[in-house]
């Protein structure tokens, strides 16, 4: 058991949400920035250090791992998705009463705030002179984040109506 009082999970759970998205997408940042930059002396490094009777051949498979690690970026969806789904169902055992509500409300003004702070950072890094080239091949990942209040937004809506109509319907546990 992690925290046995679970009054203030809803604002821990989405800022840990908040935190994640700006994590990842940070990470693949960098990760896109820096990669490129270590393959060309990494391979030459490995070349000189296999034997000459090698199957192996570095600089494809450096090439591999790049695209890879680029296409990495392009799982940001899925983890907002399951980000979502973890909160929903923290979301499920913690509002049993209607006040839960209102101190939802709040909770979604506070995250939306940080959302868009987060949001704002995560441009001003990316917006860098160093990171411009990066964040032009990272399409998909610079939208979620120009979005990222939205987003957070829609996912508290669809999670306080995903709980309202879950107690309108008399859910009961097994």
């Amino acid at each position: 058991m992690l925290i046995k009082n679970k009054k203030g999970n809803a604002f821990v759970a989405w800022f840990f949400v908040i935190v994640v998205i700006l994590s990842f997408s940070v990470f693949m940042l960098i990760m896109n920035k820096v990669t490129p930059e270590i393959v060309n002396p990494l391979a030459e490094e490995l070349e000189e250090n296999m034997p000459d009777d090698s199957p192996f051949n570095t600089t494809e498979v450096l090439g591999k791992v790049v695209n890879t690690q680029r296409n990495l970026s392009n799982m940001l969806p899925f983890l907002i998705i399951g980000l979502f789904a973890f909160v929903l169902i923290g979301a499920g055992s913690l509002m049993k009463h209607p006040i839960m509500i209102f101190i939802g409300i709040v909770i979604l003004a506070v995250c939306i705030l940080i959302a868009a702070i987060f949001s704002n950072v995560y441009e001003q890094i990316s917006d860098t002179p160093q990171f411009e080239a990066t964040k032009d091949e990272l399409l998909l990942q610079n939208k979620f984040m120009d979005y990222l209040p939205q987003i957070i937004s829609i996912m508290a809506i669809g999670i306080f109506i995903a709980v309202l109509y879950g107690k309108s319907q008399g859910g009961t546990s097994i």
